[in-house]
């Protein structure tokens, strides 16, 4: 039996007022933070000269959108110069920036959920559709789990990858249901444009082919198996289409890179593909309760070891096997609910399975959460059986995310409420601790500063950034003493970094130790012969020595 729908109570609103209402929200949700700081991986834009932009010139942007590394993020990066250009490093204008795309992407989610609702296997169970789009589209702009693709500057890599992706599929989906053959092809023009811009974003977007052949099927094609056995030499084609992307990205030899993104890891390939099924069921967690009490910038996750070391990692990787077998097995009855979990679980696999990545990060659900909000919201409506309950269930729920949105935007307000907000979720986890003592250090609070570098040495020993750190912070209080002897902890973890040599080097200068410093600004400058400061500090180290021997040598008899 068809359910009721909202617009039997409320008049249906022309797509203009969604969408004005869409952008609206978004912006009263977001642009409490506009002045919050650069953090964590944003000196990716502070301390990269090529984003750097005086002018608009064709060199200018091409070096900015070329230069600029990854590499595989053009798009990117352009849009972070242009900001620079207009803003300098005053972080408003990318704050802005970030939200507009934001915005851009729910309203391209909106329009692309109803026209996927008006297709011809959900429209007799979900049509006319623009009530539960506009719904679904609004529940995941306001997602507090979305808060780091949006307020973490760096993230718009991730927002505008996910805006093209959608407005990619969204175009092809209008391009199937176009008349014209010209309006056709130039539909199906523009989605390839998207796709491209996707890609130049975040290679995330490598999924968009899969998903596109995947969609015809579902929503096009009827799920049928005889236009499916049709297709080997079209699967053939996205195939070798998705393995020429796979070596654009990861080199001619894609198992040298796999195996070399673990250099800098404290978990293995094994214990990572162990480890996922656990994120993975967290991340849906988060979906289900995005308190902002349990959201974190970085999350401590202890790796998998064995299928039993944590017993969770058995029971997280068969839970995924049951809810793949159930898209499969549900995909004619509960064609919406099938495809959802397939778009969730697919648009992960590139960044929760074998490539050497952190283990965990928010900002990773933005784009597979499209669908299974979806699926949420039409759940509910078949549940829920009133219209006016509906409307009622679904405003609170858009009302209590938006308040925790709000309420974890504060959270990244700077550096200090991030860290410690931080540490006080991941207690365990040594670089809070050093992230934190950073932002202290630089306000000043050199006390507190130096609690965070030494709990983050407790917790990670080997950690020699902490160290050097410490000793910096030392050597702002005047005590060289304990400052020399953590330059020389953090040199004997790190014997070849020049910085470090360096700053031991300063120290020992400082307090009069010619000798031992003539040792280290040597060893700076063989390390990196363009330190200016190095070989300028040891010349001047080399005139005091002189002098120092011209006085103690003993007078001609």
């Amino acid at each position: 039996m068809k359910s009721a729908h909202p617009q039997t109570i409320i008049p249906n609103l022309s797509k203009a007022v969604h969408i004005f209402l869409l952008a609206a929200i978004v912006f009263l949700a977001y642009g409490s933070n506009l002045d919050g700081a650069f953090i964590f991986d944003d000196s990716r834009i502070e301390n990269n000269p090529a984003l750097h932009i005086t002018d608009l010139s064709l060199d200018s942007l091409s070096r900015a959108a070329l230069e600029s590394s990854p590499k595989t993020r053009p798009v990117a990066h352009l849009s972070f110069a242009l900001n620079y250009y207009f803003h300098g490093f005053e972080t408003r204008g990318y704050h802005l920036v970030n939200i507009c795309i934001h915005a851009l992407a729910a309203v391209v989610l909106f329009l692309f959920l109803e026209t996927t609702l008006n297709l011809h296997p959900l429209r007799r169970r979900y049509g006319p559709g623009t009530w539960l789009a506009f719904g679904a589209a609004l529940l995941w702009a306001v997602h507090p789990l979305q808060t780091q693709s949006v307020t973490y500057i760096i993230q718009r890599m991730n927002s505008m990858a996910t805006l093209f992706y959608i407005l990619a599929l969204y175009l092809y989906a209008r391009g199937r249901l176009a008349r014209g053959t010209g309006g056709k092809w130039l539909l199906f023009g523009t989605t390839a444009l998207a796709g491209i811009l996707a890609l130049g974003s975040k290679e995330t977007a490598a999924t968009l082919p899969f998903f596109v052949f995947l969609y015809e099927w579902y929503f096009f094609r009827d799920l049928s198996p005889a236009w499916l056995t049709r297709q080997i030499i079209p699967a053939a084609m996205l195939f070798a289409a998705l393995t020429l992307l796979a070596v654009f990205y990861l080199g001619a030899n894609p198992v040298d890179y796999i195996t070399g993104s673990y250099g800098s890891r404290s978990f293995t390939l094994a214990q990572r593909l162990l480890t996922e099924p656990r994120v993975v069921l967290f991340y849906l967690s988060l979906l289900l309760f995005p308190h902002p009490g349990r959201l974190n910038l970085d999350h401590h996750v202890i790796a998998s070891t064995g299928l039993f070391s944590p017993p969770s990692t058995l029971f997280s990787a068969l839970a995924l096997l049951l809810l793949l077998a159930a898209a499969i097995g549900t995909a004619r009855r509960w064609r919406l609910f099938s495809f959802a979990i397939l778009w969730y679980l697919g648009n992960l696999v590139i960044e929760s399975s074998f490539i050497g990545l952190e283990l965990i990060f928010e900002h990773r659900n933005y784009l597979p959460s499209m669908f299974l909000i979806l699926a949420a919201v039409t759940f509910f409506r078949d549940v829920v059986k009133k219209p006016r309950a509906q409307i009622a269930l679904l405003s609170a729920a858009v009302l209590l995310f938006s308040f925790w949105t709000f309420e974890r935007n504060k959270v990244w307000r700077d550096r200090i409420t991030l860290w410690s907000d931080a540490t006080a979720k991941s207690p365990a986890k040594a670089r809070p601790h050093s992230n934190l003592g950073i932002a202290l250090k630089k306000a000043d609070r050199l006390d507190e500063a130096i609690f965070h570098f030494s709990e983050t040495i407790r917790l990670d020993p080997q950690f020699y950034e902490a160290y050097n750190n410490l000793a910096n912070t030392y050597v702002l209080q005047g005590r060289y003493e304990e400052a020399i002897a953590n330059y020389r902890k953090a040199i004997a973890i790190k014997p070849t970094h020049p910085i470090l040599h360096r700053s031991l080097a300063n120290a020992l200068y400082d307090t009069w130790q010619l000798e031992e410093a003539l040792l280290h600004y040597r060893e700076t400058v063989r390390l990196n012969p363009m330190d200016l400061e190095a070989r300028q500090n040891l010349a001047s180290v080399e005139r005091l020595l002189r002098a120092q021997r011209a006085r103690q040598k003993p007078a001609p008899q």
